[in-house]
């Protein structure tokens, strides 16, 4: 049975008019008819008797209407669950982020979260691997991509600021007081991607382009770190991950003023009549903790 037809139906056994049935639906006389005529071809039954002065529903039309209205309860009772599901924050919740990220998400965003939302079932996958958000398989993404998949809002929250650090210890032996002092660094290499061993720092308006060099490399941001606390050289790191070490006098930042402006971060998720609560709840708490500091993104 066509529901179309079958709501067709209902609105003209409420309105007892083919006319005043069309004027609620918006639609012409003739296709409220076509919908009537063709649902009473389904069931093999005349649903109404008509003549020039009314409308009235037969044996088998007043047998319809019953059914006809408790589907009309159940759809409007399963259209208000599904809004209340969308209210309330609980379920299951998907997020995926590059690694370091993640790592920053799990610190500073995640516990907090947690504590306010018990009843999220929290599901965490963080690398740098693309996820299908358009298909449901994440209902949050974070990710540094400058094309955009379709049927997702994309929201750009800015380019991740990194910074160059050192151990204190590396900064007393080496003289880097000046931004050209850069080129007689030891840098611990970025060993994921080539290019992000090619630094665009800012200062103001001043732009300074520069590929910098060392003898030893890691692909992940907290082992690059690390290196970094042992002393064994300089590194471009986002200032949300170095923070609490520079905060603490364990690493020293090096030329202050000069950002690295790297990878565009973008929050994505699925493209919704209604975004669920959790969904947005999250997306409320990671974007106050970006704004926290201004220093943790750049818009350049």
């Amino acid at each position: 049975m066509n529901l179309t037809y079958l709501h067709t139906f209902l609105v003209v056994a409420e309105e007892k008019s083919f006319t005043k049935a069309a004027n609620r639906l918006a639609v012409s006389k003739g296709l409220v008819s076509r919908h009537v005529k063709s649902l009473e071809e389904t069931l093999n039954s005349k649903l109404f008797h008509r003549t020039t002065r009314a409308i009235n529903l037969t044996e088998t039309g007043e047998e319809l209407l019953v059914k006809a209205q408790q589907i009309k309860f159940l759809a409007k009772e399963a259209e208000n669950r599904v809004k209340e599901l969308n209210q309330i924050v609980e379920g299951n919740l998907k997020v995926t982020a590059p690694f370091e990220f993640g790592r920053a998400l799990c610190e500073h965003v995640i516990p907090s979260f947690k504590q306010q939302y018990p009843k999220i079932n929290l599901i965490l996958n963080f690398g740098s691997d693309k996820e299908d958000i358009e298909l449901g398989n994440y209902d949050i993404a974070f990710r540094a991509f400058d094309s955009m998949p379709n049927d997702v809002v994309a929201k750009y929250l800015g380019n991740i600021r990194n910074v160059i650090v050192c151990h204190p210890e590396w900064a007393n032996k080496n003289n880097c007081s000046k931004i050209e002092d850069i080129h007689d660094c030891e840098f611990i290499l970025n060993g994921q991607n080539k290019n992000w061993n090619k630094l665009s720092l800012y200062n103001g308006k001043r732009h300074f382009e520069f590929e910098v060099t060392g003898t030893t490399s890691s692909n992940t941001y907290q082992s690059i770190l690390e290196l970094v606390l042992q002393g064994l050289g300089v590194a471009s790191l986002p200032y949300y991950q170095v923070e609490p070490f520079i905060n603490s006098n364990r690493l020293t930042h090096l030329f202050k003023g000069w950002s690295v402006i790297t990878h565009r971060l973008n929050l994505i998720y699925a493209q919704r009549k209604v975004t669920p609560k959790k969904i947005t709840t999250f997306n409320d708490h990671v974007l106050s903790w970006l704004s926290s500091n201004n220093q943790y993104l750049s818009r350049e």
